[in-house]
């Protein structure tokens, strides 16, 4: 005569405290596995600005020693920096700006709006040819301290026409804009670096090394006029009453960090 076999499974008590197991472990290891996945995103943009860092040198080697323009005409596409430093990376394709030109945490756009993704600004404030200004650009001996000169930085519109159906997160922006020369668009509710690495931005020198920084966190409410304690680091404006000459991290010469 076979025996019969009791076989005994697992009580609710027991599946409970599997599930709850598994829960913890769970919010243990996902933050670690999203902090590792940014991490990633942030070197792969580390990258880019190098690259991009290194084609302007390339660029300046060909042109007298000079800088790119920012613009060479009216603010067209095809007026802009990048069909100038582009001819060294091959990245854009036809007029569209891929590649090195967006950083992967940047937000993901809709409805052809790709070209507005880009994610470096130039510092064409000071190293020349910005929109409406002199069609003249600096030599990069001018640079007094190129590694305390910014050339490009992470930057990204907050302000309320940028937030459209199909860019409901803001869109890019093709400079970067020194707090005193461009004061009107230097703030942290319309061009203002993005933080998108949890929390920093990073911004490339005219030595070529990139750095990631923390500044002011951007946001979408105006204020008027913006709080001083808004303009930190990078970002500082400088001018009487500090160490400083006005937008020490974007002049060339004077008294710079």
């Amino acid at each position: 005569m076979k025996k019969v076999q009791n076989l005994r499974g697992f009580t609710l008590i027991e599946l409970l405290v599997v599930i709850a197991i598994i829960a913890i472990l769970a919010a243990i290891l996902f933050p670690v596995f999203a902090a590792a996945r940014e991490n990633a995103r942030k070197a792969s943009c580390i990258s880019n600005m190098k690259q991009l860092a290194t084609a302007m040198r390339m660029y300046s080697d060909d042109n007298g020693d000079r800088f790119a323009p920012g613009t060479t005409g009216a603010w067209e596409d095809k007026n802009l920096w990048w069909f100038k430093v582009d001819p060294y990376i091959k990245q854009m394709q036809g007029t569209s700006l891929t590649g090195v030109y967006v950083c992967p945490s940047s937000p993901k756009l809709r409805g052809g709006n790709e070209n507005v993704r880009r994610c470096y600004g130039y510092n064409a404030y000071y190293l020349g040819s910005a929109p409406g200004q002199p069609q003249v650009t600096a030599k990069t001996a001018e640079a007094e301290s190129p590694s305390t000169t910014i050339l490009f930085l992470e930057s990204w519109r907050f302000d309320s026409a940028a937030f459209t159906a199909s860019t409901p997160r803001g869109i890019g922006s093709a400079f970067c804009y020194p707090p005193v020369k461009a004061a009107s668009i230097c703030r942290p509710d319309y061009v203002w670096p993005p933080g998108w690495h949890r929390g920093l931005s990073n911004v490339a020198m005219v030595d070529g090394h990139v750095r990631s920084v923390k500044v002011s966190p951007p946001r979408e409410t105006p204020t008027s006029p913006t709080p001083a304690a808004e303009f930190t680091g990078i970002m500082e404006k400088g001018g009487s009453g500090t160490p400083y000459d006005p937008d020490p991290w974007f002049r060339l010469d004077g008294r710079k960090p």
